[in-house]
């Protein structure tokens, strides 16, 4: 591959503590310019982006030992140019309706879309 091609992937990581979730997700997302990794935690993420830079996260809201406003906020140091979509489940959860937390983070609810999330992946591409 030269390295243009290596420069135009779109490299995605999908955090999720649910393994069916986290595959669907990424079966969904997959695809010829786009690169997907899967871990199971916060921690498993953050020794993935040690190396390895992003350019979106998908970060269950629901991560068990961890806060996925946490997570969001390393992944942004760690890749300050990343957006990082919260995948909230509960309403009443404390994402905004609007669909947006801080600045670089989106919230896609769960249930959700299939196809807004591939809207929602290619938005944050274009940002």
């Amino acid at each position: 591959m030269s390295e243009t091609n290596k420069q135009d992937i779109y490299r995605l990581l999908i955090v999720d503590g649910d393994a069916a979730m986290r595959e669907l997700l990424a079966g969904l997302l997959r695809a010829p310019n786009r690169s997907v990794e899967v871990r199971d935690g916060a921690r498993t993420a953050l020794e993935f982006l040690q190396h390895n830079p992003i350019d979106v996260a998908f970060v269950d809201a629901a991560l068990t030992g961890a806060s996925a406003q946490h997570l969001a906020d390393r992944i942004k140091k760690l890749c300050p140019h990343a957006q990082v979509v919260i995948c909230a489940g509960r309403l009443s959860q404390p994402w905004d309706s609007a669909g947006r937390t801080r600045k670089g983070e989106r919230v896609l609810r769960q249930p959700f879309n299939f196809g807004e999330a591939l809207e929602l992946a290619d938005s944050c591409k274009t940002e």
